[in-house]
Parts: structure tokens; C-alpha cells; sequence
């Protein structure tokens, strides 16, 4: 469906001349890309409302994404796999967060060990490409430098959260770097 819209509105613009016929691809693959953001997007405000805890899921969205951009890992075959595994993945992570809020000591544990295993994904692996999408060895370098960085970044906010008592969302943020550690391992494998 979601390849049927991207068509649709490039043809759109391709009929109204706003674009050129050699863009094509490039805009149906925009357009593809922002819907399945803006679907993934609304998956995070309906779990995280449905489970009462709208800013946590917010929370391990931006983290879980941002990693994932850089990083890379498992890719479902189709959108609607995407969508159930990604629906899946963001339910669990929030489930399994609240468990852990509520053990404060399998927090502190939990955080160190899931950056250890982020670090060491990162460090073995990222980024891991995509079959659709082959890195030159420039943006190797640079993928790998951001995911580092942004790592970095997370790892300083999930201190700070944990220094100003906001355990459940630094719970959320574990579960986040979780979930990134295990999509990298698999997509490493497929």
C-alpha cells in the first residue's frame, strides 16, 4: 500500500511538472521512506498510550531510531513486517522497561550491561548494511562514527536520567539499546 501511495503522489508530481521523469525513483523512494516514518511514528503514540507511559515510548523511540539510522541491522522483507515487528519490539521494550523500573538495582545493572554489549555491537559491527542500500567505504567510516557518537550521546542522557530519579525512562532507554544490540546481531547474521 505503501509502495501504491509513494507512486501515486510521484506520478502527481511528475504529471503537474514539478519534477523531472529521471527523479522518479528517487521521490517514490522519499516518499516510501516518510510514510513508513509517519506510520512507525503513530505505532510509538498508540503503545505508548495504550500502556500509559507516552513519554517513555517517545523516549525509546528517538533513541531507538537514531541508533538504528547509523548502525543498521534486521530489515523485515516487507513494510507490513516492518510494522508488526517494529509494533512488537516497541511493546515489549516498553513492558520489559516497566518491569525493570520497578527493580531499581536490575537498572543500574541492566545499564551497564546493555552499553557494554551496544559498545561491543558497534565497535565489531556497525554499521551492517543493507542489500538494498551498499555503503562506499567513505560512509562506512562516517556510519561508524556516528554511531558512536550518538551512543555516546545516549549513554550521557541515560547518566542523567538515572541521576535525576527518572527511572522509567532510563529503563525505556536500556530496553532501546537492547533492542538496537539484538537487531544488529541478527541483521549481522541474515
Amino acid at each position: 500500500m505503501i509502495n501504491k501511495a509513494s507512486s501515486y503522489l510521484t506520478s502527481l508530481l511528475l504529471k503537474e511538472q514539478i519534477i523531472a521523469a529521471e527523479d522518479r525513483e528517487t521521490y517514490e523512494y522519499g516518499f516510501e521512506i516518510t510514510m513508513a516514518n509517519l506510520v512507525n511514528g503513530m505505532i510509538v503514540l498508540l503503545i505508548g498510550s495504550g500502556f500509559h507511559r507516552l513519554p517513555d515510548a517517545i523516549l525509546f523511540y528517538l533513541v531507538f531510531v537514531s541508533l538504528r539510522f547509523f548502525c543498521g541491522g534486521y530489515h523485515a522483507d516487507s513494510y507490513l513486517g516492518c510494522f508488526l515487528s517494529f509494533s512488537l519490539t516497541t511493546a515489549l521494550c516498553l513492558m520489559a522497561s516497566g518491569w525493570t523500573a520497578r527493580h531499581i538495582t536490575t537498572v543500574v545493572g541492566l545499564f551497564f550491561v546493555s552499553e557494554i554489549a551496544l559498545w561491543l555491537c558497534i565497535f565489531k559491527m556497525a554499521p551492517i548494511e543493507h542489500e538494498n542500500r551498499p555503503l562506499t567505504w567513505e560512509e562506512r567510516f562516517l556510519f561508524r562514527k556516528r554511531s558512536m557518537q550518538v551512543g555516546g550521546f545516549w549513554t550521557m542522557i541515560g547518566i542523567i536520567l538515572w541521576m535525576a530519579h527518572w527511572i522509567t525512562m532510563a529503563a525505556s532507554l536500556i530496553s532501546a539499546f537492547i533492542a538496537v544490540t539484538i537487531l544488529m546481531t541478527g541483521g549481522k547474521k541474515s
